[in-house]
């Protein structure tokens, strides 16, 4: 049944009309009758606590008075929820110096019950702009430009007034997780260490990658994984999982990682398709797990049958570039640096093939970031210009693909520590023979 949850705001009988563009007529009065904030007792041991919303949103005023930020305009689904608590529709205000104030279209008594921060319904375009002039007094709007569409862009730009790209300040305080952050990506964390450990059970003879797909997704949701990933790239669309065997792993993909997969249909990216499994090649599994909204990226690796020494050797040259990465996490160690060095040490070695991917697969990356979405801050990669900090954490994933046997490698999700890594899915690193 429905519980209430005390807000700052509480929501209060308001009522609010909008005009169609061309007429300028009334075609719409929607009434808020005076209500409670709703959220189901269901709910209630999820909330991000306030005062966690609450610092993190003085973080981000921090910086908005050090940039000359008047007013900050969020709308990107992750962003929003991190700062307010809510993933409801709408758009979060963030004043420099004033309270912020959550602008909801659906839905408001959702919002009210969920958030940390000043819930009102939304107003409609005229109102808020109104509302957004007050604030800004001529000063400077800011929004993260990667993520909000051109159309509220141009929108906002009839405020005439100057607007500043806000998404990397965003993107790296994201980057750095607070205590309760950490405690949800290590129960995501967590599933994927039990899902490998079990996976090889679920593997029979005469499977599909799909067929053996919708098994560990079953398993998956029976973990607590939501079902839903973000991303930040518009251009991606991943699931939770790709499977892969065989030459399916070399298959040319969009999704901007090293691991192919050709899908059930012609617009998957990356995903396990209608391929039998075959004796003698391998299997990888890159799950993407999942608890109350945080996400860990966990790959492994298993034979079909016989492990083929060339399969071997290259799984184990993915293990000791993993150990050199590990070794080179460090606070404040340079991201283009220790990619350049661990692809040094990998190149001194003599790289096996398709290291990080098959042709045009080929990715220039080691890890990248995670959290509320599978593409995070900060990336391990050449010419990035960033450096590490304790409480990020990243997915790093060193693969190898071998055309008629398939994948190889792994991947762990680390928090850095003060002095290095903490691997958050210990979930064995040996290539696995599955009988077959």
């Amino acid at each position: 049944m429905p519980v209430w949850r005390n807000s700052s705001s509480g929501i209060s009988i308001c009522d609010f009309t909008r005009k169609t563009g061309k007429t300028g007529k009334i075609s719409k009065t929607v009434m808020f009758q005076e209500q409670e904030p709703m959220i189901t007792e269901n709910h209630l041991p999820y909330l991000v606590p306030r005062d966690i919303l609450q610092q993190r949103i003085r973080t981000f005023q921090d910086v908005m008075q050090r940039e000359g930020i008047r007013l900050a305009w969020i709308d990107h689904l992750a962003d929003r929820l991190y700062y307010s608590g809510s993933a409801q529709n709408g758009v979060l205000l963030i004043p420099s110096h004033e309270a912020p104030v959550f602008f909801v279209k659906k839905s408001l008594s959702r919002a009210a019950g969920e958030a940390g921060v000043d819930v009102e319904p939304y107003p409609g375009r005229k109102a808020l702009l109104k509302r957004i002039s007050q604030w800004l007094d001529g000063g400077v709007l800011a929004l993260a430009m990667d993520a909000t569409p051109a159309a509220v862009y141009a929108w906002l730009k009839s405020l005439d007034t100057e607007i500043r790209d806000a998404a990397f300040f965003i993107r790296m305080q994201r980057a750095v997780k607070d205590a309760w952050e950490l405690e949800q990506i290590r129960r995501a964390a967590h599933q994927a260490v039990v899902l490998m450990q079990e996976l090889p059970d679920l593997v029979r003879p005469s499977m599909t990658e799909w067929s053996l797909s919708i098994q560990i997704e079953s398993r998956m949701r029976e973990l607590g994984h939501s079902g839903t990933i973000r991303v930040r790239n518009r251009a991606s669309d991943p699931g939770m999982l790709n499977l892969v065997s065989g030459d399916s792993a070399l298959y040319p993909t969009s999704f901007d990682g090293c691991v192919g997969g050709e899908g059930l249909f012609p617009f998957s990216s990356a995903a396990a398709g209608r391929r039998e499994l075959r004796a003698g090649e391998t299997l990888m599994v890159d799950a993407v797990t999942g608890w109350n909204g945080y996400f860990a990226d966990t790959t492994r690796s298993f034979a079909l049958g016989t492990v083929k020494e060339e399969a071997l050797a290259a799984h184990d040259f993915c293990k000791e570039v993993l150990s050199d990465l590990e070794s080179l996490m460090k606070p404040g160690a340079d991201l283009s640096e220790i990619f350049e060095t661990a692809q040094k040490n990998a190149e001194s070695r003599g790289l096996p093939p398709g290291f990080m991917g098959h042709g045009e697969n080929r990715v220039r990356f080691f890890g990248h970031g995670i959290g509320l979405e599978l593409d995070e801050y900060p990336v391990i990669a050449s010419g990035m210009p960033m450096r590490l900090a304790p409480d990020m954490v990243l997915a790093v994933e060193p693969k190898a693909f071998i055309a008629g046997v398939g994948a190889v490698g792994l991947e762990n999700t680390y928090r850095i520590t003060e002095s290095g890594v903490e691997n958050l899915t210990p979930a064995g690193d040996a290539l696995k023979s599955i009988s077959f």
